[in-house]
């Protein structure tokens, strides 16, 4: 089924109704800074994070050109700034081919902004690199925060069950614990008592 199909499939079926009032359906729909599309993709999505990561980045076009400052702090200032912006809820993210080359077109972007360096000069993107001082990181930097949200997921996640047979192993040990205890215990009464008795006999004899 293609995309339209099923896109159109789904508008049909879904229809939400609140006090036999039905609700207005939209094509997107924009929650905690995040665009949702009624095709559960991303793309929309992750083109406005790029667009709006260069549109943060164009008020500091005067700290890229300025001489007084060094590459390296530019580029510090364009990760902690811009990179963000563009980052933002990429957990949730899809990422294909295209997006991860759209990806590494956006991040040799900034690097040629400040190092002013056009793409008519015909430099190449290892030239960039070298000449910044730096290696390619956006990419990684998405997959690993990816990586890190889904791996926390599953080592939070709890199967039915599980919270139940946690507490009645923890509740097994303490019983075998006191039992123990108590068994030590009637042992050293044991022990003193009979060596009272011990005692008594040999004053009598």
């Amino acid at each position: 089924m293609c995309d339209a199909a099923f896109a159109e499939l789904l508008w049909t079926l879904v229809n939400i109704l609140n006090q036999n009032e039905l609700l207005e359906q939209v094509d997107t729909f924009p929650y905690l800074g995040s665009l949702i599309t009624e095709d559960g993709k991303c793309t929309t999505e992750f083109r406005i994070r790029l667009n709006r990561g260069q549109a943060i980045g164009a008020p500091l076009l005067k700290i890229w050109k300025s001489h007084n400052i060094p590459i390296s702090k530019k580029i510090r200032l364009m990760k902690a700034l811009v990179r963000p912006v563009a980052k933002y809820g990429c957990e949730s993210w899809t990422l294909r081919k295209n997006e991860e080359t759209r990806l590494d077109a956006f991040e040799m972007k900034g690097l040629r902004r400040i190092l002013m360096v056009s793409w008519t000069a015909k430099k190449t993107n290892e030239w960039v690199l070298n000449k910044a001082g730096v290696k390619r990181e956006l990419l990684d930097t998405v997959k690993a925060r990816k990586l890190a949200y889904w791996s926390h997921h599953e080592e939070t996640r709890e199967l039915p069950g599980e919270r139940d047979n946690a507490r009645d192993n923890a509740r097994c040990t303490q019983a075998r614990w006191a039992t123990h205890g108590l068994d030590g215990q009637h042992q050293d009464v044991d022990r003193t008592l009979r060596g009272k008795v011990n005692q008594n006999d040999r004053g009598q004899g």
